[in-house]
């Protein structure tokens, strides 16, 4: 019977198959009963790509506000210097009508401020853990976004001085949809935060109601191109909604994102009366002294 000797394992051989052994390890304890074994550095230094992937993600709704409100303030100047246009009685939507001289720069920023929406609402549900409230904020986030992002692209308004047609029955049966859902996404994050965030958000669902019922009314002179105060109401509406953007994305990096991976690497540690620290053992309880990747990151 022939014997089969095992071939030397190589240096390379074992760099290989020691990233593989600590990729297998990283995933183990990063989501299985196993990280309870390790160490809080340990853990923590498992998880720090995802978590700086999430805040990166997270940060995108700092960008969304900014570019919406800027867009807004720049188009509506640049119309002015050839047509009339008035921040206090025309809508944002007026900005990206068919006929509007800035209908290519606003449809940019709409886009774009659109995308960065969607990275925002995937790092709400990346970070939203076991927070279902939080989870689903992100996904009717996405929904919105999803259906807003082809409204003034695809089915703009038509400016005043232009005759209606099926563009513009597009733009509000798709703005009547994507309502109820930016309503819902506003309304499931009260549910997701207790106190002073669960505050701003009924506020800012009040606000929302009446200022964009107030800009429905004030609009509907549109035909005769009366239209007081209907910019006001639908900036308010607006800005209002911005700033919830900016609220969540900071609420949610402070609170879920760092609670979470707190009280994920969260060891517990008892201190004998000696003084001296013990922790719990294991069979993984000596990987910390292995490879590089266990140094914990910076705080």
């Amino acid at each position: 019977m022939a014997v089969v000797k095992e071939r030397p394992r190589t240096t390379d051989d074992r760099g290989l198959r020691s990233a593989s052994e600590e990729e297998s390890i990283r995933e183990l304890v990063s989501t299985g009963p196993a990280s309870q074994l390790l160490p809080r550095r340990v853990r923590r230094a498992l998880r720090w790509p995802r978590r700086v992937t999430t805040k990166r993600l997270l940060l995108a709704g700092f960008g969304a506000a900014g570019v919406y409100v800027v867009g807004d303030v720049l188009s509506g100047l640049i119309y002015k210097s050839s047509r009339p246009y008035s921040f206090s009685d025309q809508w944002i939507s007026e900005l990206t009508a068919l006929g509007s001289p800035v209908r290519p720069l606003m449809v940019t920023v709409m886009i774009v401020h659109g995308l960065l929406l969607a990275a925002f609402a995937a790092g709400i549900v990346r970070a939203a853990d076991r927070n279902r409230s939080l989870r689903w904020t992100g996904l009717a986030l996405l929904a919105a976004t999803a259906l807003a992002i082809w409204i003034h692209p695809f089915f703009p308004m038509s400016s005043r001085w232009m005759e209606r047609g099926f563009s513009d029955e597009m733009h509000e049966t798709l703005t009547f949809a994507w309502l109820p859902i930016i309503i819902m996404a506003v309304a499931l994050s009260a549910v997701a935060y207790r106190g002073w965030f669960r505050v701003y958000s009924i506020a800012t669902l009040v606000a929302m109601t009446g200022f964009g019922i107030a800009s429905g009314i004030a609009i509907q002179g549109l035909e005769e191109n009366d239209t007081p105060w209907a910019g006001v109401f639908e900036r308010i509406n607006a800005y209002a909604l911005m700033a919830w953007f900016a609220v969540l994305a900071a609420t949610v990096i402070r609170r879920s994102l760092s609670d979470a991976t707190d009280a994920k690497c969260a060891t517990r540690e008892t201190a004998p009366a000696g003084g001296e620290r013990s922790t719990r053992s294991g069979p993984l309880s000596g990987l910390a002294s292995r490879g590089t990747f266990f140094s914990a990151p910076p705080d």
